[in-house]
């Protein structure tokens, strides 16, 4: 019997924190007699609720061919690892430089494709965003929806 009235304490306490987090989630508004850090954990389980944006947004590398046409190269040759661990990485930490170490990033993957074979003069790193859809990540990737931002280039163009 207690341990029953324990389990429902402990569920009953842990959906109240809960609401806790979501009212502040929601509203910033912190219930009052609440502690601080308790609020603090229960709002870090609504990350979902936190930020919504309509778009998406990519640092794209690109390699530059003697002819002048540029060929986009795929990303996970350098960053082995899934699509939103690699959003968070390459945005860098706000501590760095971001121009200088894009820049480091551009001459790594420029030496790189140097010694695999490839004709690349040069490297760009570009952030593109496009508006999100419902039907996949690239499905409004179209020349009339994406929006590019030069980052950087190695070799720096004469």
């Amino acid at each position: 019997m207690i341990i029953r009235l324990l389990r429902q304490a402990f569920l009953l306490t842990y959906i109240f924190l809960t609401f806790c987090g979501l009212m502040y989630t929601l509203f910033r508004v912190q219930l009052p007699h609440v502690p601080w850090p308790f609020v603090t954990h229960f709002y870090a389980m609504m990350a979902p609720f936190q930020n919504y944006v309509t778009d998406v947004s990519m640092v794209m590398i690109y390699g530059k061919h003697p002819d002048g046409s540029w060929e986009k190269i795929p990303y996970d040759r350098y960053f082995p690892f899934g699509l939103g661990e690699y959003s968070v990485r390459i945005r860098l930490s706000p501590i760095v430089e971001k121009r200088e170490a894009y820049r480091k990033i551009a001459q790594h993957i420029f030496e790189h494709e140097k010694r695999s074979g490839a004709d690349f003069t040069s490297i760009r790193l570009q952030w593109e965003m496009w508006p999100k859809s419902q039907y996949g990540l690239y499905e409004n990737y179209t020349a009339e929806h994406v929006t590019k931002t030069f980052i950087t280039e190695y070799p720096t163009p004469e």
